[in-house]
Protein backbone atom coordinates (compact mmCIF):
# COMPACT_ATOMS: atom_id res chain seq x y z
CA UNK A 1 0.00 0.00 0.00
CA UNK A 2 1.05 3.80 -0.71
CA UNK A 3 1.53 5.07 2.98
CA UNK A 4 -1.22 8.15 3.85
CA UNK A 5 -0.01 11.25 3.33
CA UNK A 6 1.76 13.39 5.69
CA UNK A 7 2.59 17.24 5.16
CA UNK A 8 4.47 17.88 2.10
CA UNK A 9 6.93 20.26 1.92
CA UNK A 10 5.33 21.58 -1.72
CA UNK A 11 6.02 25.19 -1.91
CA UNK A 12 6.93 28.03 -3.52
CA UNK A 13 9.28 28.25 -0.46
CA UNK A 14 7.77 29.08 2.52
CA UNK A 15 9.88 28.91 5.76
CA UNK A 16 6.90 27.91 7.73
CA UNK A 17 6.51 24.83 5.63
CA UNK A 18 9.66 23.40 6.79
CA UNK A 19 9.38 22.67 10.43
CA UNK A 20 9.77 18.98 11.25
CA UNK A 21 10.66 16.88 14.47
CA UNK A 22 14.23 16.87 15.78
CA UNK A 23 16.25 14.05 14.43
CA UNK A 24 19.11 13.18 16.98
CA UNK A 25 21.93 10.61 16.45
CA UNK A 26 20.37 6.94 16.70
CA UNK A 27 22.10 4.54 19.22
CA UNK A 28 19.47 2.25 18.72
CA UNK A 29 19.31 -0.26 16.12
CA UNK A 30 17.25 0.05 12.76
CA UNK A 31 15.48 -2.73 10.52
CA UNK A 32 18.06 -2.78 7.81
CA UNK A 33 14.85 -3.19 5.32
CA UNK A 34 14.08 0.41 6.16
CA UNK A 35 12.71 1.96 2.95
CA UNK A 36 14.57 4.36 1.29
CA UNK A 37 12.71 7.87 1.42
CA UNK A 38 12.78 10.22 -1.47
CA UNK A 39 11.90 13.73 -2.23
CA UNK A 40 11.22 15.11 -5.99
CA UNK A 41 12.38 18.69 -6.30
CA UNK A 42 10.74 20.05 -9.89
CA UNK A 43 11.81 23.46 -11.79
CA UNK A 44 9.25 24.71 -13.47
CA UNK A 45 9.48 25.63 -16.76
CA UNK A 46 9.22 29.39 -16.04
CA UNK A 47 12.38 29.04 -14.06
CA UNK A 48 16.65 28.62 -14.84
CA UNK A 49 17.77 25.72 -12.71
CA UNK A 50 21.27 26.93 -12.13
CA UNK A 51 19.93 30.55 -11.37
CA UNK A 52 17.83 28.59 -8.46
CA UNK A 53 21.50 27.30 -7.26
CA UNK A 54 19.97 23.78 -7.00
CA UNK A 55 22.55 21.84 -9.11
CA UNK A 56 25.45 23.24 -6.41
CA UNK A 57 22.97 22.08 -3.51
CA UNK A 58 22.59 18.94 -4.43
CA UNK A 59 26.55 18.85 -4.79
CA UNK A 60 27.32 20.01 -1.49
CA UNK A 61 24.41 17.70 -0.33
CA UNK A 62 25.79 14.82 -2.02
CA UNK A 63 29.34 14.48 -0.91
CA UNK A 64 28.23 15.76 3.02
CA UNK A 65 26.06 12.64 2.92
CA UNK A 66 22.92 15.11 3.40
CA UNK A 67 21.38 12.41 0.97
CA UNK A 68 22.62 9.16 0.11
CA UNK A 69 22.24 10.10 -3.57
CA UNK A 70 20.49 12.64 -5.96
CA UNK A 71 20.75 12.97 -9.90
CA UNK A 72 19.32 15.86 -12.08
CA UNK A 73 17.14 15.74 -15.03
CA UNK A 74 17.00 18.87 -17.45
CA UNK A 75 13.91 18.69 -20.03
CA UNK A 76 15.27 18.62 -23.86
CA UNK A 77 13.70 22.32 -25.60
CA UNK A 78 10.46 21.73 -26.11
CA UNK A 79 7.59 23.90 -27.06
CA UNK A 80 5.76 23.64 -23.85
CA UNK A 81 7.74 22.14 -21.51
CA UNK A 82 5.96 20.27 -18.43
CA UNK A 83 9.05 21.71 -16.25
CA UNK A 84 13.00 23.07 -16.59
CA UNK A 85 13.96 20.75 -14.59
CA UNK A 86 13.38 17.37 -12.12
CA UNK A 87 16.29 16.36 -9.21
CA UNK A 88 15.09 13.24 -7.54
CA UNK A 89 17.02 13.07 -4.00
CA UNK A 90 17.07 9.58 -2.19
CA UNK A 91 17.32 9.12 1.58
CA UNK A 92 18.39 6.48 2.93
CA UNK A 93 15.44 5.98 5.71
CA UNK A 94 12.59 8.46 6.80
CA UNK A 95 14.88 9.37 9.86
CA UNK A 96 17.85 10.85 7.38
CA UNK A 97 14.81 12.48 5.81
CA UNK A 98 13.64 14.42 8.60
CA UNK A 99 16.81 16.16 8.95
CA UNK A 100 17.49 17.01 5.66
CA UNK A 101 13.95 18.62 6.36
CA UNK A 102 14.98 20.02 9.44
CA UNK A 103 18.62 21.04 8.46
CA UNK A 104 18.95 21.38 4.93
CA UNK A 105 15.52 22.33 3.09
CA UNK A 106 15.04 25.95 3.63
CA UNK A 107 18.40 26.47 2.09
CA UNK A 108 16.27 25.81 -1.33
CA UNK A 109 15.37 29.18 -3.70
CA UNK A 110 11.82 30.15 -4.01
CA UNK A 111 9.49 29.17 -6.88
CA UNK A 112 10.89 25.62 -6.60
CA UNK A 113 8.17 22.44 -5.61
CA UNK A 114 9.58 19.96 -3.00
CA UNK A 115 7.40 16.76 -3.30
CA UNK A 116 8.06 14.10 -0.74
CA UNK A 117 7.44 10.55 -2.94
CA UNK A 118 6.98 6.89 -2.51
CA UNK A 119 9.22 5.25 -4.89
CA UNK A 120 6.38 2.41 -5.61
CA UNK A 121 8.82 0.46 -8.44
CA UNK A 122 12.42 0.57 -9.85
CA UNK A 123 14.82 -1.45 -12.15
CA UNK A 124 18.12 -1.04 -12.98
CA UNK A 125 21.02 -2.37 -15.50
CA UNK A 126 24.77 -2.06 -14.80
CA UNK A 127 26.84 -1.07 -15.90
CA UNK A 128 25.29 1.57 -17.89
CA UNK A 129 26.50 5.37 -19.06
CA UNK A 130 23.31 7.72 -18.61
CA UNK A 131 25.29 10.62 -20.01
CA UNK A 132 24.40 9.22 -23.76
CA UNK A 133 20.96 8.46 -22.64
CA UNK A 134 17.37 10.49 -23.48
CA UNK A 135 14.92 9.86 -20.28
CA UNK A 136 11.18 10.49 -20.45
CA UNK A 137 9.31 11.75 -18.08
CA UNK A 138 5.80 10.65 -17.62
CA UNK A 139 3.79 12.67 -15.03
CA UNK A 140 0.16 11.21 -14.25
CA UNK A 141 -3.08 12.65 -12.23
CA UNK A 142 -4.24 9.31 -10.45
CA UNK A 143 -8.03 8.69 -9.75
CA UNK A 144 -7.56 5.65 -8.27
CA UNK A 145 -7.46 4.65 -4.21
CA UNK A 146 -3.59 4.10 -3.15
CA UNK A 147 -4.09 0.08 -3.15
CA UNK A 148 -5.79 0.09 -6.42
CA UNK A 149 -3.13 2.47 -7.81
CA UNK A 150 -0.54 0.08 -6.26
CA UNK A 151 -1.97 -3.12 -8.00
CA UNK A 152 -1.99 -1.25 -11.18
CA UNK A 153 1.79 -0.34 -10.92
CA UNK A 154 2.51 -4.23 -9.75
CA UNK A 155 0.17 -5.63 -12.48
CA UNK A 156 0.64 -3.50 -15.84
CA UNK A 157 3.36 -1.05 -15.46
CA UNK A 158 6.52 -3.01 -13.46
CA UNK A 159 5.75 -6.08 -16.45
CA UNK A 160 6.02 -3.56 -19.14
CA UNK A 161 9.05 -1.56 -17.98
CA UNK A 162 10.82 -4.76 -17.38
CA UNK A 163 9.95 -6.22 -20.72
CA UNK A 164 11.20 -3.09 -22.20
CA UNK A 165 14.39 -3.11 -19.64
CA UNK A 166 15.30 -7.12 -19.93
CA UNK A 167 14.10 -8.47 -23.13
CA UNK A 168 14.04 -5.50 -25.83
CA UNK A 169 16.65 -4.09 -24.09
CA UNK A 170 16.16 -0.30 -24.86
CA UNK A 171 15.23 0.77 -21.10
CA UNK A 172 18.67 0.60 -18.55
CA UNK A 173 16.60 2.58 -15.85
CA UNK A 174 12.99 3.14 -14.86
CA UNK A 175 11.66 4.56 -11.39
CA UNK A 176 8.01 4.95 -10.50
CA UNK A 177 7.10 7.19 -7.81
CA UNK A 178 3.63 8.40 -5.99
CA UNK A 179 3.03 11.90 -4.45
CA UNK A 180 2.77 11.19 -0.68
CA UNK A 181 0.35 14.02 -0.70
CA UNK A 182 -1.35 14.29 -3.94
CA UNK A 183 -3.70 17.28 -2.97
CA UNK A 184 -0.73 19.42 -2.99
CA UNK A 185 1.89 17.93 -5.73
CA UNK A 186 2.11 19.35 -9.19
CA UNK A 187 1.73 15.53 -10.75
CA UNK A 188 0.44 12.21 -8.64
CA UNK A 189 2.86 9.74 -10.18
CA UNK A 190 5.94 9.97 -12.12
CA UNK A 191 7.47 7.62 -14.24
CA UNK A 192 11.22 8.24 -15.27
CA UNK A 193 11.96 6.04 -18.10
CA UNK A 194 15.97 6.26 -19.46
CA UNK A 195 16.51 5.00 -22.20
CA UNK A 196 20.11 3.59 -23.17
CA UNK A 197 20.99 5.84 -26.00
CA UNK A 198 19.21 8.31 -28.72
CA UNK A 199 19.35 4.56 -30.99
CA UNK A 200 17.16 2.90 -28.04
CA UNK A 201 14.76 6.38 -27.72
CA UNK A 202 14.46 6.13 -31.63
CA UNK A 203 12.87 2.03 -30.92
CA UNK A 204 10.99 3.04 -27.86
CA UNK A 205 7.32 2.90 -29.81
CA UNK A 206 8.46 -0.65 -31.76
CA UNK A 207 9.51 -1.99 -28.42
CA UNK A 208 6.40 -0.88 -26.19
CA UNK A 209 4.37 -2.58 -29.28
CA UNK A 210 6.34 -5.78 -28.95
CA UNK A 211 6.07 -5.74 -24.78
CA UNK A 212 2.17 -4.99 -24.71
CA UNK A 213 1.91 -7.80 -27.50
CA UNK A 214 3.35 -10.22 -25.17
CA UNK A 215 2.08 -9.25 -22.12
CA UNK A 216 -1.26 -9.17 -24.16
CA UNK A 217 -1.59 -13.44 -23.17
CA UNK A 218 -1.86 -12.67 -19.17
CA UNK A 219 -5.55 -11.94 -18.64
CA UNK A 220 -4.73 -9.99 -15.63
CA UNK A 221 -2.12 -7.50 -17.53
CA UNK A 222 -5.14 -6.99 -20.10
CA UNK A 223 -7.49 -6.46 -17.84
CA UNK A 224 -5.33 -3.39 -15.87
CA UNK A 225 -4.97 -2.15 -19.67
CA UNK A 226 -8.20 -2.28 -20.55
CA UNK A 227 -8.90 0.01 -17.25
CA UNK A 228 -6.11 2.23 -17.20
CA UNK A 229 -7.81 5.19 -17.95
CA UNK A 230 -10.43 5.15 -14.99
CA UNK A 231 -7.13 4.77 -13.14
CA UNK A 232 -4.44 7.28 -13.84
CA UNK A 233 -4.45 10.77 -16.67
CA UNK A 234 -1.65 11.39 -18.48
CA UNK A 235 -0.17 14.88 -17.65
CA UNK A 236 2.33 15.51 -19.63
CA UNK A 237 5.29 13.42 -20.89
CA UNK A 238 8.64 15.07 -21.28
CA UNK A 239 12.32 14.57 -23.20
CA UNK A 240 14.95 15.17 -20.38
CA UNK A 241 18.90 14.46 -20.05
CA UNK A 242 20.71 13.57 -17.21
CA UNK A 243 22.87 16.41 -15.74
CA UNK A 244 26.59 16.12 -14.94
CA UNK A 245 26.32 18.03 -11.19
CA UNK A 246 29.17 20.33 -10.02
CA UNK A 247 32.01 19.84 -8.08
CA UNK A 248 31.15 20.60 -4.32
CA UNK A 249 33.03 23.74 -2.75
CA UNK A 250 35.04 22.22 -0.35
CA UNK A 251 36.25 25.57 0.87
CA UNK A 252 37.78 24.10 3.58
CA UNK A 253 40.06 22.69 1.74
CA UNK A 254 43.49 23.38 0.55
CA UNK A 255 43.63 24.62 -3.00
CA UNK A 256 46.37 23.38 -5.60
CA UNK A 257 49.53 25.70 -5.59
CA UNK A 258 52.64 24.57 -7.61
CA UNK A 259 55.34 23.97 -5.81
CA UNK A 260 57.75 21.70 -8.59
CA UNK A 261 56.79 22.25 -12.29
CA UNK A 262 56.67 19.07 -13.89
CA UNK A 263 58.55 17.39 -17.23
CA UNK A 264 58.17 13.99 -18.26
CA UNK A 265 55.81 11.04 -17.59
CA UNK A 266 54.12 9.81 -14.94
CA UNK A 267 53.71 6.54 -15.41
CA UNK A 268 50.08 4.60 -14.03
CA UNK A 269 48.92 1.07 -13.37
CA UNK A 270 46.04 -0.10 -11.83
CA UNK A 271 42.41 0.60 -11.05
CA UNK A 272 40.58 3.49 -12.59
CA UNK A 273 38.48 3.93 -9.36
CA UNK A 274 35.61 4.55 -11.62
CA UNK A 275 36.78 7.15 -13.63
CA UNK A 276 38.58 9.53 -10.96
CA UNK A 277 42.02 8.36 -12.07
CA UNK A 278 42.10 9.31 -15.55
CA UNK A 279 39.92 12.31 -14.41
CA UNK A 280 42.37 13.41 -11.80
CA UNK A 281 45.00 12.99 -14.21
CA UNK A 282 43.29 15.32 -17.22
CA UNK A 283 42.71 17.82 -14.51
CA UNK A 284 46.12 17.71 -13.16
CA UNK A 285 47.60 18.15 -16.84
CA UNK A 286 45.67 21.96 -16.75
CA UNK A 287 47.98 23.06 -14.25
CA UNK A 288 50.86 21.29 -15.49
CA UNK A 289 50.80 21.34 -19.23
CA UNK A 290 54.46 19.73 -19.46
CA UNK A 291 53.16 16.64 -17.62
CA UNK A 292 52.01 13.63 -19.05
CA UNK A 293 51.03 10.26 -18.12
CA UNK A 294 50.80 6.44 -19.26
CA UNK A 295 48.31 4.31 -17.93
CA UNK A 296 47.66 0.80 -17.38
CA UNK A 297 44.62 0.06 -15.79
CA UNK A 298 43.62 -3.70 -17.08
CA UNK A 299 45.16 -5.15 -13.96
CA UNK A 300 42.64 -3.15 -11.73
CA UNK A 301 43.37 -2.91 -8.36
CA UNK A 302 44.85 -6.50 -8.14
CA UNK A 303 48.01 -5.62 -10.82
CA UNK A 304 48.71 -2.14 -8.85
CA UNK A 305 51.61 -3.25 -6.05
CA UNK A 306 52.88 -4.95 -8.87
CA UNK A 307 53.59 -2.16 -11.41
CA UNK A 308 55.49 -0.77 -8.28
CA UNK A 309 57.63 -3.47 -7.57
CA UNK A 310 58.51 -4.14 -10.82
CA UNK A 311 59.72 -0.69 -11.51
CA UNK A 312 57.24 -0.28 -14.29
CA UNK A 313 54.78 1.99 -12.70
CA UNK A 314 55.53 5.24 -10.14
CA UNK A 315 51.65 5.11 -8.90
CA UNK A 316 49.46 2.37 -8.26
CA UNK A 317 45.86 2.82 -7.84
CA UNK A 318 43.97 0.51 -5.74
CA UNK A 319 40.30 0.41 -4.71
CA UNK A 320 41.04 -2.48 -2.19
CA UNK A 321 43.56 -2.63 0.19
CA UNK A 322 46.47 -3.87 -0.58
CA UNK A 323 46.97 -7.86 1.11
CA UNK A 324 50.08 -9.33 2.44
CA UNK A 325 50.63 -11.40 -0.44
CA UNK A 326 50.62 -8.25 -2.77
CA UNK A 327 52.91 -6.54 -0.01
CA UNK A 328 55.74 -9.51 0.47
CA UNK A 329 57.30 -9.67 -2.53
CA UNK A 330 57.49 -5.69 -2.86
CA UNK A 331 59.12 -5.92 0.65
CA UNK A 332 61.43 -8.28 -0.45
CA UNK A 333 62.81 -5.92 -3.26
CA UNK A 334 62.77 -3.28 -2.07
CA UNK A 335 63.01 -4.04 1.90
CA UNK A 336 60.31 -1.95 2.88
CA UNK A 337 56.58 -1.15 2.26
CA UNK A 338 54.74 0.75 -0.56
CA UNK A 339 53.92 3.92 0.83
CA UNK A 340 49.63 4.18 1.59
CA UNK A 341 47.72 7.78 0.86
CA UNK A 342 44.50 7.54 1.31
CA UNK A 343 42.87 9.68 -1.94
CA UNK A 344 39.15 9.14 -1.48
CA UNK A 345 36.30 7.89 0.83
CA UNK A 346 34.11 4.71 -0.07
CA UNK A 347 30.38 5.85 -0.62
CA UNK A 348 27.36 4.86 1.93
CA UNK A 349 25.80 2.02 -0.65
CA UNK A 350 26.43 2.91 -4.20
CA UNK A 351 27.66 -0.44 -5.99
CA UNK A 352 31.16 -0.52 -7.13
CA UNK A 353 31.73 2.43 -4.76
CA UNK A 354 33.37 0.75 -1.64
CA UNK A 355 30.94 0.97 0.79
CA UNK A 356 31.46 -0.15 3.99
CA UNK A 357 30.24 -3.28 5.83
CA UNK A 358 27.27 -3.56 8.22
CA UNK A 359 27.13 -5.75 11.14
CA UNK A 360 23.52 -7.07 10.71
CA UNK A 361 21.95 -9.21 13.51
CA UNK A 362 18.15 -11.07 13.71
CA UNK A 363 15.77 -8.45 14.80
CA UNK A 364 14.71 -10.52 17.58
CA UNK A 365 18.03 -9.83 19.19
CA UNK A 366 17.95 -7.70 21.90
CA UNK A 367 21.91 -5.88 21.29
CA UNK A 368 21.79 -2.40 20.05
CA UNK A 369 25.82 -1.99 19.08
CA UNK A 370 28.91 -3.23 19.23
CA UNK A 371 32.67 -1.51 19.01
CA UNK A 372 35.15 -2.73 16.87
CA UNK A 373 37.35 -4.61 19.98
CA UNK A 374 34.32 -6.82 20.76
CA UNK A 375 33.41 -7.39 16.88
CA UNK A 376 37.59 -8.51 16.74
CA UNK A 377 36.44 -10.82 19.61
CA UNK A 378 33.00 -12.47 18.18
CA UNK A 379 34.30 -13.04 14.53
CA UNK A 380 38.52 -13.49 15.60
CA UNK A 381 40.03 -15.89 17.77
CA UNK A 382 42.64 -16.26 19.81
CA UNK A 383 46.48 -15.35 18.20
CA UNK A 384 49.92 -14.91 18.77
CA UNK A 385 50.14 -11.90 16.93
CA UNK A 386 48.75 -9.56 14.38
CA UNK A 387 50.36 -7.30 11.37
CA UNK A 388 51.50 -3.87 11.86
CA UNK A 389 51.46 -2.48 8.44
CA UNK A 390 50.99 1.04 7.47
CA UNK A 391 51.38 2.39 10.67
CA UNK A 392 55.29 2.23 11.26
CA UNK A 393 57.45 4.89 9.96
CA UNK A 394 59.92 2.36 8.82
CA UNK A 395 57.41 0.87 6.58
CA UNK A 396 58.39 -2.01 7.62
CA UNK A 397 55.78 -5.82 7.64
CA UNK A 398 56.18 -6.28 11.41
CA UNK A 399 54.15 -9.59 12.92
CA UNK A 400 53.98 -7.96 16.38
CA UNK A 401 52.77 -9.37 19.70
CA UNK A 402 51.37 -6.31 20.73
CA UNK A 403 47.72 -7.72 19.04
CA UNK A 404 48.42 -11.45 20.79
CA UNK A 405 45.23 -12.28 22.62
CA UNK A 406 44.44 -15.44 24.46
CA UNK A 407 41.16 -17.59 24.24
CA UNK A 408 39.57 -16.17 27.61
CA UNK A 409 39.06 -13.41 25.90
CA UNK A 410 36.90 -14.66 22.63
CA UNK A 411 33.04 -13.73 22.71
CA UNK A 412 31.09 -17.16 22.00
CA UNK A 413 28.05 -16.41 23.72
CA UNK A 414 25.48 -13.61 23.82
CA UNK A 415 25.66 -13.56 27.96
CA UNK A 416 29.15 -12.11 27.36
CA UNK A 417 28.16 -9.31 25.83
CA UNK A 418 25.24 -8.39 28.35
CA UNK A 419 22.33 -10.32 27.29
CA UNK A 420 20.12 -12.36 29.61
CA UNK A 421 17.37 -15.08 30.10
CA UNK A 422 16.89 -17.03 27.24
CA UNK A 423 20.01 -15.15 25.32
CA UNK A 424 22.55 -15.49 28.24
CA UNK A 425 23.84 -19.16 27.05
CA UNK A 426 23.21 -19.21 23.48
CA UNK A 427 26.47 -19.48 20.98
CA UNK A 428 27.27 -16.72 18.68
CA UNK A 429 27.07 -17.78 15.05
CA UNK A 430 28.87 -15.37 12.90
CA UNK A 431 28.25 -15.22 9.29
CA UNK A 432 30.55 -13.05 6.48
CA UNK A 433 32.51 -12.58 3.36
CA UNK A 434 35.55 -14.63 2.42
CA UNK A 435 35.95 -13.22 -0.98
CA UNK A 436 39.79 -11.08 -0.75
CA UNK A 437 38.57 -7.89 -1.29
CA UNK A 438 35.98 -7.04 0.82
CA UNK A 439 37.62 -10.01 3.59
CA UNK A 440 40.77 -8.38 4.03
CA UNK A 441 39.31 -4.72 4.73
CA UNK A 442 37.05 -6.34 7.43
CA UNK A 443 40.30 -8.43 8.58
CA UNK A 444 42.28 -5.14 8.78
CA UNK A 445 39.76 -2.89 10.27
CA UNK A 446 38.21 -5.24 12.83
CA UNK A 447 41.07 -7.91 13.78
CA UNK A 448 44.55 -6.57 13.23
CA UNK A 449 45.22 -8.22 9.71
CA UNK A 450 44.97 -11.74 11.66
CA UNK A 451 43.19 -14.38 8.97
CA UNK A 452 42.12 -16.40 12.22
CA UNK A 453 38.29 -16.54 12.84
CA UNK A 454 35.83 -17.96 14.94
CA UNK A 455 35.61 -21.69 14.25
CA UNK A 456 31.61 -21.62 13.46
CA UNK A 457 32.48 -18.63 10.93
CA UNK A 458 30.29 -19.27 8.30
CA UNK A 459 31.63 -18.16 4.65
CA UNK A 460 29.90 -16.52 1.48
CA UNK A 461 30.16 -14.62 -1.65
CA UNK A 462 29.17 -12.48 -3.45
CA UNK A 463 26.51 -14.48 -6.14
CA UNK A 464 28.24 -13.24 -9.09
CA UNK A 465 31.93 -15.24 -7.42
CA UNK A 466 29.68 -18.40 -6.53
CA UNK A 467 29.50 -21.56 -8.65
CA UNK A 468 26.07 -21.17 -10.81
CA UNK A 469 24.06 -23.75 -9.86
CA UNK A 470 22.81 -25.94 -6.76
CA UNK A 471 26.52 -25.98 -5.53
CA UNK A 472 26.85 -22.26 -5.30
CA UNK A 473 23.70 -21.28 -4.24
CA UNK A 474 24.27 -22.66 -0.38
CA UNK A 475 27.48 -19.96 -0.02
CA UNK A 476 26.15 -16.96 -1.89
CA UNK A 477 25.56 -13.90 0.18
CA UNK A 478 21.99 -13.51 -0.59
CA UNK A 479 21.64 -16.98 1.24
CA UNK A 480 23.93 -16.41 3.76
CA UNK A 481 21.58 -12.96 4.83
CA UNK A 482 18.43 -15.15 4.45
CA UNK A 483 20.58 -17.60 7.02
CA UNK A 484 20.61 -14.70 9.86
CA UNK A 485 16.99 -13.89 9.00
CA UNK A 486 16.02 -17.38 10.33
CA UNK A 487 18.76 -17.56 13.26
CA UNK A 488 17.84 -15.51 16.14
CA UNK A 489 21.30 -15.93 17.51
CA UNK A 490 23.55 -15.32 14.41
CA UNK A 491 25.77 -12.17 13.98
CA UNK A 492 27.18 -11.29 10.09
CA UNK A 493 28.86 -8.45 7.96
CA UNK A 494 27.41 -7.73 5.20
CA UNK A 495 26.35 -4.57 2.26
CA UNK A 496 23.29 -2.35 3.14
CA UNK A 497 22.40 -2.25 -0.36
CA UNK A 498 21.59 -6.31 0.20
CA UNK A 499 20.50 -6.10 3.48
CA UNK A 500 18.21 -3.77 3.58
CA UNK A 501 15.74 -6.34 1.42
CA UNK A 502 16.08 -8.51 4.67
CA UNK A 503 12.80 -7.47 6.11
CA UNK A 504 13.93 -9.81 9.26
CA UNK A 505 17.91 -7.77 9.86
CA UNK A 506 18.68 -4.84 11.68
CA UNK A 507 21.71 -2.72 11.60
CA UNK A 508 24.01 -2.45 14.65
CA UNK A 509 25.39 1.23 15.60
CA UNK A 510 29.19 0.75 15.94
CA UNK A 511 32.32 2.62 18.50
CA UNK A 512 35.83 2.57 17.58
CA UNK A 513 36.45 1.02 20.30
CA UNK A 514 35.66 0.59 24.79
CA UNK A 515 34.28 3.74 25.90
CA UNK A 516 33.73 6.03 22.67
CA UNK A 517 30.76 6.65 21.00
CA UNK A 518 28.29 4.50 19.09
CA UNK A 519 27.95 5.45 15.46
CA UNK A 520 25.10 5.00 13.99
CA UNK A 521 25.39 4.01 9.81
CA UNK A 522 24.02 7.12 7.92
CA UNK A 523 25.68 8.59 4.52
CA UNK A 524 26.59 11.65 6.61
CA UNK A 525 28.59 9.21 8.98
CA UNK A 526 30.14 7.88 6.00
CA UNK A 527 31.53 10.57 4.54
CA UNK A 528 32.57 12.35 7.61
CA UNK A 529 34.55 9.09 8.92
CA UNK A 530 32.96 8.81 12.19
CA UNK A 531 31.59 5.24 10.94
CA UNK A 532 33.95 3.12 12.28
CA UNK A 533 34.14 0.77 9.18
CA UNK A 534 34.19 3.66 6.38
CA UNK A 535 36.41 2.72 3.74
CA UNK A 536 39.09 4.31 1.73
CA UNK A 537 40.45 4.28 -2.31
CA UNK A 538 44.28 4.63 -2.35
CA UNK A 539 47.39 5.29 -4.47
CA UNK A 540 50.27 3.19 -3.30
CA UNK A 541 54.13 4.86 -4.20
CA UNK A 542 57.34 3.81 -3.93
CA UNK A 543 59.01 5.72 -1.35
CA UNK A 544 61.99 4.51 0.46
CA UNK A 545 62.44 5.67 3.66
CA UNK A 546 64.24 8.45 4.93
CA UNK A 547 64.50 9.61 1.35
CA UNK A 548 62.67 12.30 -0.98
CA UNK A 549 59.67 10.92 -2.73
CA UNK A 550 60.03 11.21 -6.79
CA UNK A 551 59.34 15.24 -6.97
CA UNK A 552 56.55 14.20 -10.49
CA UNK A 553 54.87 11.77 -8.21
CA UNK A 554 54.90 14.03 -5.17
CA UNK A 555 53.23 17.41 -6.81
CA UNK A 556 50.32 14.81 -8.84
CA UNK A 557 49.73 13.78 -5.26
CA UNK A 558 49.45 16.84 -3.80
CA UNK A 559 47.31 18.23 -6.67
CA UNK A 560 45.09 14.86 -5.93
CA UNK A 561 44.64 15.98 -1.93
CA UNK A 562 44.18 19.39 -2.85
CA UNK A 563 40.77 21.08 -3.18
CA UNK A 564 40.66 20.58 -6.71
CA UNK A 565 41.63 16.95 -6.69
CA UNK A 566 38.79 16.47 -4.13
CA UNK A 567 36.30 18.28 -6.35
CA UNK A 568 37.13 15.47 -9.45
CA UNK A 569 36.77 12.84 -7.04
CA UNK A 570 33.88 13.93 -5.71
CA UNK A 571 32.23 15.25 -9.16
CA UNK A 572 32.57 11.31 -9.87
CA UNK A 573 29.61 11.02 -8.12
CA UNK A 574 31.10 7.47 -6.70
CA UNK A 575 33.43 8.24 -3.97
CA UNK A 576 33.34 10.84 -0.78
CA UNK A 577 36.26 13.58 -0.64
CA UNK A 578 38.25 13.57 2.54
CA UNK A 579 38.27 15.38 5.29
CA UNK A 580 40.40 18.17 6.27
CA UNK A 581 41.98 16.50 9.28
CA UNK A 582 42.26 12.68 7.43
CA UNK A 583 43.91 14.85 3.94
CA UNK A 584 46.10 16.33 6.23
CA UNK A 585 47.40 12.73 7.71
CA UNK A 586 47.72 12.09 4.01
CA UNK A 587 49.77 14.99 3.25
CA UNK A 588 52.29 14.45 5.67
CA UNK A 589 52.91 10.67 4.13
CA UNK A 590 54.94 12.77 1.24
CA UNK A 591 57.40 14.43 3.37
Amino acid sequence: MIPSPIPSLRRILAPALLLAAPAGLLLAPRPAHAAPAHVIITVPAALDPAATGLPAQLADWRQTGAVDDAFLLSAAPAKNPAFAAVAVLEFPNEDCLARWEQKSAAMLAPGLIVTPADRLDHGETFPRDSTKAIFLAAEYAVTAAPEAYRRYVDGYVTPEMESLRTRQKVLTSYFMFAARDRSAAPWHALLLMEYRDSVAYGRREAAMAEARQALAADPGWQALSAAKQSIRKERSLTAAAWTLLPAPALTDLPSYREQYHVIGTIRVLGSFLKFATAALEEGFVKYQPDAQFASNFTTSSEGAIGGLCTGVSDLAPAGDDAKIPDMMPFFNVYGYLPTEISVATGDYEKRGAMWPAVIVVNRDNPIAHLNLDQLDRIFGSERTGGWDIGENPDHNILFTSQYARGPETNLRTWGQLGLTGEWADRPIQTYGYIAPGFAVYFQRKVMHWSTKYNPNFREYVEPKEAEPGAAGRPVSSDRMLDEISRDKYGIGWAAMFHAQYYPNLKVLALAPGAGTAYVDYTPENVSNRTYPLARDCYFYVNREPGRPLDPKVREFMRFVLSREGQQIIAHTGFFYPLTREYLEAQLRKLD
